[in-house]
């Protein structure tokens, strides 16, 4: 197992032996509304003592889709309801609601479920749809299906290929961007057909 991990592995392991699910569902859900927190580090963590009988797979899978919907969705409200005040105190820079703002209007509920995978990114898109006034119907949809492609592939994941989490993390390593440019693309182009399938039928 890459050394990377395994320091992740022994470090997360007591915290979440001592306070389980509580601490999975409270990191994950913060990250949804612009604090950082190892979620997604404690997520996998969770799944890999999951597949040892340390914790309950379906418990795991369920804490972390509710967090990561419920810390969405806070931080939409909040950005909805509060954007211009976070504004004025500085707390988002002008910069970064430009950015969210730009990527939010080119590419929608695709860039609401990529940001779920891009760290420094991921903290602020949820806050930034509410202050970008995304649709709610369109926010619900696009929260539904970041939430439950990254709880699939960061819960589910490990404990299905636990066995090949060494060659594939050193592959992954050694081509990063050419591997999250194609695991884009795909989910880009599964996004768009979904939304307008779904646009056609249900006519505005």
């Amino acid at each position: 197992m890459p050394e990377a991990l395994q320091h992740i592995i022994t470090e997360l392991t007591p915290w979440l032996q001592q306070y389980g699910y509580v601490l999975l569902f409270a990191a994950i859900s913060v990250e949804g509304f612009g604090i950082p927190a190892p979620g997604q580090s404690l997520l996998i963590v969770a799944s890999l003592l999951a597949a040892t009988g340390q914790m309950s797979l379906p418990l795991v899978l369920i804490v972390a889709a509710c967090a990561a919907l419920c810390g969405n969705s806070l931080g939409y409200f909040i950005g909805w309801r509060f954007g211009d005040v976070l504004l004025k105190k500085g707390w988002i820079k002008p910069q970064l609601e430009d950015k969210i703002h730009g990527v939010i209007g080119q590419y929608g509920i695709a860039a609401l479920v990529l940001s779920r995978f891009v760290e420094g990114l991921k903290q602020f898109m949820f806050i930034g749809c509410g202050l970008a006034k995304m649709p709610l119907k369109q926010f619900v949809i696009g929260n539904a299906l970041a939430t439950s492609i990254w709880v699939a592939l960061f819960g589910l994941g490990p404990v299905l290929i636990r066995d090949e989490i060494a060659p594939m993390l050193t592959f992954y390593h050694q081509h990063k961007y050419p591997t999250w440019a194609i695991v884009s693309l795909i989910l880009a182009a599964l996004i768009t057909y979904t939304w307008r399938r779904w646009q056609t039928r249900n006519p505005q």
